[in-house]
């Protein structure tokens, strides 16, 4: 029951920090629209954001996770601790040094982004405005270093509260700086208001940095009272910082890989006309939200319980704790695909107000559709990898991830030209779709035993149930004529309660195994003690 609690907790602020998520590009597409200004925005934030979601927030965690876990396990008369200061030093350092380096490379960093410029921006001004928000949003990448490192420390030990309650804060501070603006939701903000207004230029460069500080002050003092007692420790040839070299190398060539794929969407999606970038980006919030929701909580409580099946050398804990995270991420993510898909123009007429008109609802709503068809490969591909990380290896995710890169690419140029936005979008999501499907075969080449073809049983039961949703929810909606405001939101809980009647109904049909585990999980929930 403790792992379930600790999916509660998880899954508690998780819920928050996404809905406060969801508020902040409420208020972001409130005060800004989707304009050149707004792409600007977004493109210079891409980079320090990436940094965490990728490297820090999820590869560099899962890496750090088996590593102080195997060092807490290890720990003899004091050793496990300093090598566990020795690896935390060398992070924060590397960290440091990355992002000196890359304020210094900033015009190229944005430029990066920015190869196919839409037409009839003033391109010089856009990259003037751009590379300025860049250089102050780059350093974040240094608090960001300091908020995964605490985390993977924390869920070592079993400690999730702070690491998934602290993003609360960054979504609360950028939606109040973005208020403040003199105007906000009335007055149209141009690129040279960013250059001409020193109020401006601050207001949307420290909002978001001040916020990732806060984070960074959080989640830090939280792994010193987890018990660490910290003491710089610069031993650069030490064991455990090889190891965690050697671990991480393959992880830088897994974020390169991300950011190649993302240059080229982002390009293309520029190329596509002023505001797409702004369209994909908020479509690309509202997929995240339930990944977050739903299979955040799950991957973070199990990374340890992996680990440690693989340090007892416990095949058969491992493969029964792998093969029910991929199941129940599965299950709690099907429907969630289900109703984005079926529900897309409903959810973003929620926010059709201020700078956020009828055009830029459409081209988002594409966007997200095309995004979650992908929704549960991409849980699904994420979790996997963890299984790989739990047993140290980082080759294998990173050359899974080069693979699903350069098929995404692929997918991209040809899918843009036929769907535009929604070809972005949907290149995304089956690229992982089929990544996923190979990272479970490997994963079960690797570890013998692991129950493959239950989980292909499984999927297609959920997928059935899901198709069915998608039908009785459109059934229910498609005669409304009028997406935004009030009758948005009656569709999507009209249409959202009847297709989760009708996916749970199709699973209990179809004998899910899933729908009885949850059952089981409820029953020994209600249990005293």
């Amino acid at each position: 029951m403790s792992l379930l609690r600790s999916n509660l907790v998880v899954a508690a602020g998780t819920a928050l920090s996404r809905v406060t998520g969801l508020l902040r590009t409420f208020v972001f597409l409130y005060v800004l629209g989707q304009t050149a200004l707004s792409d600007a925005y977004l493109l210079a934030n891409e980079t320090p954001n990436i940094v965490y979601d990728l490297l820090l927030g999820g590869v560099l965690s899962a890496t750090l996770v088996p590593l102080f876990t195997q060092l807490m396990q290890s720990d003899t008369d004091g050793d496990g601790e300093r090598d566990t200061n020795v690896v935390i030093t060398v992070a924060i350092t590397l960290m440091a040094a990355l992002t000196a380096v890359a304020m210094l490379a900033a015009p190229l960093i944005f430029r990066l982004y920015n190869l196919n410029p839409s037409e009839g921006v003033d391109v010089a001004l856009f990259r003037q405005v751009g590379t300025t928000l860049t250089r102050i949003f780059l350093l974040q990448i240094l608090f960001y270093g300091l908020t995964g490192v605490a985390n993977a420390y924390l869920n070592s030990r079993r400690r999730f509260f702070a690491a998934a309650w602290s993003p609360i804060l960054p979504n609360l501070i950028i939606v109040a700086t973005l208020l403040s603006l003199p105007g906000a939701g009335e007055r149209e903000f141009q690129l040279a208001d960013v250059v001409d207004d020193r109020r401006v230029r601050l207001t949307l460069g420290l909002g978001a940095t001040l916020g990732i500080a806060a984070m960074a002050a959080v989640v830090v003092p939280a792994m010193l009272a987890a018990g660490l007692r910290f003491r710089p420790r610069f031993q650069f040839r030490h064991p455990a910082v090889r190891k965690l070299l050697v671990l991480s190398g393959w992880t830088v060539g897994f974020v390169a890989a991300n950011q190649v794929a993302l240059i080229v969407v982002r390009n293309l999606a520029q190329g596509r006309g002023e505001g797409f970038a702004s369209s994909y980006f908020a479509a690309f919030t509202w997929f995240v939200l339930p990944h977050g929701l739903l299979a955040v909580s799950i991957a973070t409580t199990f990374q340890p319980e992996l680990a440690r099946a693989v340090k007892a050398r416990d095949k058969r804990a491992f493969t029964h704790q792998s093969a029910l995270g991929v199941r129940m991420i599965a299950f709690l993510t099907f429907p969630a695909a289900a109703g984005l898909i079926a529900l897309a123009d409903p959810i973003i007429g929620l926010m059709q107000r201020g700078q956020f008109d009828p055009v830029d609802r459409i081209n988002t709503a594409r966007a997200l559709i095309g995004l979650a068809v992908g929704l549960v490969g991409f849980s699904v591909y994420l979790f996997t990898l963890r299984g790989f990380y739990a047993h140290q290896d980082t080759r294998t995710p990173f050359v899974l991830n080069v693979f699903e890169n350069v098929f995404n690419i692929v997918l991209a140029i040809v899918f843009v030209r036929w769907w535009g936005i929604l070809g972005l979008g949907l290149a995304y999501g089956v690229a992982y779709i089929v990544a996923s499907v190979w990272a479970l075969k490997v994963l079960s080449y690797k570890v013998p035993g692991f129950p493959l073809r239950e989980l292909v049983s499984s999927g297609w039961r959920m997928l059935l149930a899901a198709a069915l949703m998608v039908e009785a929810m459109w059934f229910v909606t498609h005669r409304v004529h009028d997406d935004a405001g009030w009758i948005g939101l009656a569709q999507i809980v009209v249409g959202g309660l009847v297709g989760l009647v009708v996916y749970a109904a199709v699973l209990m049909l179809l004998g899910s195994r899933e729908v009885a585990d949850v059952r089981n999980l409820l029953n020994r929930r209600r249990q005293p003690g």
